[in-house]
């Protein structure tokens, strides 16, 4: 793996994103290394750790202006037709599947033919017949790619002469997301190179939540590389968001209340149990953790989470609070595309103004109405403003019950969420041990009314902490992580596995999936060969084994479609809660010259990353040869 010299982590948000930086000489250890947070941006007055998560693009990908910057120019710009653009929250796109191609070609016919993003077509893989799983390690995690020290990257595309605006979601989102790590990277190589280092030196670690699929997190890195960002594996990896944190909250000098007989302690304590809570602007996503021997962490549970961050309560008062103040959701669409500086300013007042919600507030949120939306309504709606607000129509007045519903459109679900990471940290606790720990991280966390709903939830079950500076937790945490991950072992969330040919089994295979192969052998398609059971404790640095022959002597190519199953042990991939995810290649040209029952490989899949990596070894020669894998969008 590459050494770096220097390591530059990436917390990429919903609503803010920035860079940590790391000496990496600095011996690691808790509260010896301390990440430098980039405080400086372009339109920005105050230092913050964050940049907004924002652009403004004209034409058809050309930045005007990025973060606090872009803010900036939208609510200073003149409104025209052809004035630039301003986009928040587009990460969020990457949790949509990509387009038909069909679609994508209507806007860009001659980009189209290349694109990679759909399944591969069944008929061009061969069947694989399973002659042998290893019984050492027989299950394992989740699947990714890997050759050797070579990472493999499929062919990934670039929309550079379409408008954004008219491309669907999901590519929108790609795009823009590239278009910002973009401004990202070139900020954290200019800050470097004054500190005298050069892009070879750099590892750079990029933030994803726990609950994307493999394929979203592959988009990502796909993202990344095309920013700029170097493609090979050891340079640039990916971090959970919640493990992040841990990473920071464990150096950041939280303490832990002695109890049961128990001093104080830290969460490098070896026993210690607790549950990470991240909760930012997109997403909500939950880890639980039990320290080993050594102080290392090891999952607890199956990481889990939902789209429960800030910015649905801020689509909540935009469809409850707005619509019912206006009358219409028509009415709230046309001040948006009418005032687009003045319906960003009005939003960015909520913005503020939430963060001041607690559960004991006893007075309304008052939001001054920009001029440009007021010289926009007509006498109807200033009419519904005064009845609905007591005769109030220069602000949007929020009552305490109005915060408190918005809350709670997410809220509730988060506490759910806590309970059943809750239950996974008691399983793992010893029975003298003091209670578990819930870590509230990332800037949803800060809320007061969020911290008093968890705090009142929870009840005597565990102890509720929350670190300092809770917004920047999983910004030091990628710095730390990247540096030295202190995470052991992970839990697999499904059941993984290929599709194979295995021999017919008489009275138990159905007759219609039979085929008879060159050699004479009755076969059976779309057997499930599993690879590793969900739930299943996996070291991140174990590799799982199993050995793969081809059927055919004519076969250069071992290709395998790869499946999640949500049961232990499905036999056939088409079983209920089976789902294709990706397909697997190992190229065996190199191989040829062997007779065919030699071209046998072991496959090693190495599940335990936050990315997963597989090489292929041909068992006769011992030689690795080129595997690549990559996910499905539907996955």
């Amino acid at each position: 793996m590459h050494i770096p010299r220097v390591v530059v982590g990436i917390d990429f948000g919903t609503y803010g994103s920035g860079i940590a930086l790391l000496i990496g000489k600095n011996a690691i250890g808790a509260g010896e290394v301390k990440p430098t947070l980039l405080t400086a941006w372009p339109g920005q007055t105050v230092e913050s750790p964050k940049n907004l998560t924002a652009l403004l693009v004209e034409g058809e990908q050309d930045v005007a202006g990025w973060g606090y910057e872009a803010r900036f120019h939208a609510l200073t710009q003149r409104p025209a037709a052809d004035a630039p653009q301003y986009f928040t929250g587009f990460k969020m796109g990457l949790m949509h599947h990509p387009a038909p191609k069909a679609a994508l070609a209507e806007l860009q016919e001659e980009q189209a033919s290349n694109d990679s993003g759909g399944d591969i077509d069944g008929e061009d893989e061969q069947e694989v017949g399973e002659t042998e799983v290893a019984p050492a390690q027989p299950d394992a995690g989740a699947i990714v790619a890997g050759v050797g020290d070579e990472q493999v990257e499929g062919e990934v595309q670039l929309w550079t002469s379409v408008d954004l605006k008219d491309l669907p979601r999901r590519e929108r989102s790609e795009a823009l997301i590239t278009l910002y790590l973009q401004r990202l990277y070139l900020k954290a190589l200019e800050e470097t190179q004054r500190w005298g280092y050069g892009p070879d030196d750099i590892r750079w670690c990029i933030t994803v939540p726990a609950i994307w699929t493999d394929e979203q997190k592959q988009a990502m890195r796909d993202c990344a590389i095309r920013a700029g960002l170097p493609a090979e594996d050891g340079r640039l990896i990916l971090a959970l968001e919640p493990e992040a944190a841990a990473h920071y909250a464990r150096t950041s000098g939280v303490n832990v209340p002695g109890e049961q007989g128990h001093g104080d302690s830290d969460l490098e304590t070896p026993g210690c149990v607790y549950v990470v809570v991240d909760c930012g602007g997109g997403t909500v996503d939950l880890t639980s953790y039990k320290n080993d021997a050594e102080g290392h962490m090891v999952e607890a549970g199956v990481p889990s989470g939902g789209p429960y961050g800030a910015e649905e309560i801020n689509r909540a008062f935009r469809e409850r609070v707005l619509v019912d103040r206006f009358g219409k959701a028509d009415i709230v669409d046309m001040l948006e595309q009418k005032c687009p500086e003045a319906f960003l300013d009005l939003c960015e007042q909520w913005e503020r103004s939430k963060l001041d919600f607690t559960a004991d507030r006893t007075t309304p949120f008052f939001l001054n109405i920009p001029a440009a939306i007021d010289r926009a309504l007509g006498a109807a709606v200033r009419k519904r403003l005064a009845r609905k607000q007591e005769g109030t129509t220069d602000k949007i007045v929020v009552t305490v019950r109005e915060a408190a519903e918005l809350f709670d459109t997410v809220v509730p679900e988060i506490l759910d969420l806590i309970d059943g990471q809750l239950k996974n940290a008691e399983n793992m606790a010893a029975a003298d041990s003091p209670r578990p720990l819930i870590l509230l991280v990332g800037g949803f966390a800060a809320s007061r009314y969020l911290q008093s709903a968890v705090t009142s939830h929870i009840g005597e079950r565990a102890r509720v902490l929350v670190p300092p500076d809770p917004a920047a937790a999983v910004l030091h945490g990628a710095a730390l992580f990247a540096y030295e991950p202190r995470i052991r072992a992970r839990r697999s969330r499904l059941t993984y596995g290929v599709s194979i040919a295995a021999e017919f089994e008489e009275g138990v295979d159905p007759e219609e999936l039979v085929f008879v192969d060159s050699f004479g052998v009755k076969r059976c398609r779309n057997r499930f060969s599993k690879i590793v059971t969900r739930g299943d404790l996996i070291d991140t640095d174990e590799d799982s084994h199993g050995v793969y022959n081809p059927i055919e002597p004519t076969c250069a190519e071992l290709a395998m479609r790869m499946y999640s199953s949500t049961e232990d042990d499905p036999r056939y991939v088409t079983d209920a809660g089976c789902q294709r995810i990706g397909h697997i290649e190992v190229d065996l040209s190199k191989v040829m010259e062997f007779a065919h029952k030699d071209r046998g490989v072991d496959l090693y899949l190495r599940f335990g990353e936050t990315q997963i990596k597989a090489r292929a070894v041909v068992k006769k020669s011992g030689e690795e040869v080129s595997t690549a894998i990559r996910f499905t969008s539907e996955y």
